[in-house]
């Protein structure tokens, strides 16, 4: 028995080509820029393939429909927030590890508009079947924060309080720059700059003027204190 042919086509199993990512990646890309200006209901498959000049069509080589679309925005604006906090990992001492992830969370968040604005805004828009997935890896970013802010409170550079109470504190001082960031008037470094004192500089100061409390007085009593809050 002959059998037939089988036809042409894409190989099974294979690692798309950097072609294939790139021009995903493109379409992600634009897509969180439609979402972001017209809203996720108001904005379509037909908005995004105007903007890439390409016929509607060709967006289903890549995703399958407008949620898959939604989907890869969310994924990609948290998976390379994962993937981007781990540098600030490295750093041993708890109090400037807490000072880089204020800076990170602020300065993604402002190098991003679009992704971040339609991460934040749209999230009830998102399917119940990627949501899961999504509150995950949401849930492991939050941790690294939690962590961040218990060691820095055992180290003496924040006030006890509840780690999660902290991290939510700053993720959501650091994330609302994406309500009103203005790149031709504001500066993402130096709004992080400010987080980064309001969070850890009263403490700081705290322990400054402790210092120098003892040493111009000679103050055991001082330099007991300026000792405990360390």
């Amino acid at each position: 028995m002959q059998t037939s042919a089988r036809r042409p086509g894409r190989p099974r199993n294979r690692e798309p080509s950097v072609e294939y990512k790139a021009r995903l990646a493109e379409i992600v890309e634009t897509a969180a820029k439609v979402f972001r200006e017209k809203g996720y209901d108001a904005g379509s498959l037909d908005d995004v393939a105007a903007e890439l000049n390409l016929r509607k069509a060709s967006l289903y080589y890549y995703v399958h429909s407008k949620a898959e679309l939604l989907y890869r925005i969310f994924d990609k604006t948290i998976s390379t927030a994962l993937s981007s906090v781990e540098k600030c990992l490295s750093i041993d001492d708890p109090e400037e590890r807490l000072a880089a992830l204020i800076r990170h969370q602020a300065i993604m968040v402002a190098s991003e508009p679009s992704f971040f604005t339609v991460f934040f805004d749209q999230r009830p828009r998102l399917a119940r079947n990627y949501d899961s997935e999504i509150l995950a890896k949401e849930r492991q970013y939050l941790h690294v924060y939690q962590e961040a802010v218990a060691s820095a409170v055992e180290d003496g550079a924040l006030p006890s309080m509840k780690a999660r109470y902290g991290a939510q504190a700053i993720l959501g001082m650091t994330s609302w720059i994406y309500k009103w960031f203005d790149p031709d008037r504001d500066d993402p470094e130096a709004f992080a700059e400010a987080c980064v004192d309001m969070i850890l500089g009263v403490v700081r100061r705290t322990h400054d003027e402790s210092e120098t409390y003892r040493q111009e007085t000679g103050s055991p009593r001082a330099s007991r204190a300026a000792e405990k809050s360390r």
